[in-house]
């Protein structure tokens, strides 16, 4: 758990003081974490400083967990730090809380785009995320869109086999988009989830104008956590250990 504070706002007998207070918080909360203060220019220079630095000898941080942020100002910055975290080997997490929160905690929706990383991912932090005691009656639904029926039955015997691999307790549901956008089916069928997965592509040229346009999609939705896997993100290896 770290947080970034402006050059020179704290010496560092202030910052281990501030370290050891959020200690606390978490460790009253049941949250057994190690934190980490740092001070730079600005909270994206400071991220980074942490990816780059921080770690106890072999134990490295795979993953960045980031909340979601809709300052247009920011926005070239904030997808920098993504395409960074990505080109750094790092999962990259963003979660994006509404007014709602996470409702009752008993629908997670993971949203199937393909046999590739980002959606063993999403299985496993769903999974993952189910063993915690407030979620642990939720139900996870993994969907995946298809043009129409005649790929439906193959697709539905993709995704049997696909749950069997992961060993993890879903339900699968294939959805015939026939005329309908898959904004327009997401927003459908994800309305009355608690929690909802989606991934993200690959970092790319102008990737802040792709990233507005990924939560202007989920505008209206319920939380939602966008997932991009590691280039070297490995889920078998995960599986094995599981």
């Amino acid at each position: 758990v770290s947080s970034v504070l402006p050059s020179g706002s704290r010496d560092m007998g202030q910052q281990a003081t501030l370290e050891q207070t959020i200690v606390e918080y978490l460790e009253r909360r049941g949250v057994r974490a190690l934190v980490r203060i740092v001070t730079a220019s600005d909270p994206f220079e400071g991220a980074l400083q942490l990816m780059e630095t921080y770690g106890i000898g072999p134990l490295v941080p795979n993953t960045l967990v980031l909340g979601d942020s809709e300052e247009a100002s920011r926005r070239e910055s904030y997808c920098r730090l993504i395409a960074q975290a990505h080109s750094a080997k790092r999962n990259v997490v963003i979660l994006r809380e509404t007014e709602r929160g996470f409702g009752a905690r008993r629908r997670i929706d993971v949203w199937w785009g393909g046999r590739q990383a980002n959606g063993g991912l999403m299985l496993l932090l769903a999974d993952l995320l189910r063993n915690n005691i407030t979620w642990r009656r939720a139900d996870i639904f993994l969907k995946l869109v298809v043009p129409n029926e005649a790929a439906q039955q193959s697709a539905e015997a993709n995704l049997k086999t696909l749950v069997q691999d992961f060993r993890v307790d879903v339900t699968a549901q294939v959805i015939v988009a026939g005329d309908r956008s898959f904004p327009q089916i997401l927003h459908e069928s994800s309305a009355m989830a608690d929690l909802v997965f989606l991934g993200m592509a690959t970092p790319m040229a102008d990737y802040s104008h792709y990233y507005e346009q990924l939560q202007q999609r989920v505008l209206g939705l319920p939380t939602t956590v966008f997932v991009l896997a590691a280039r070297d993100f490995s889920v078998t290896e995960v599986l094995a250990d599981k």
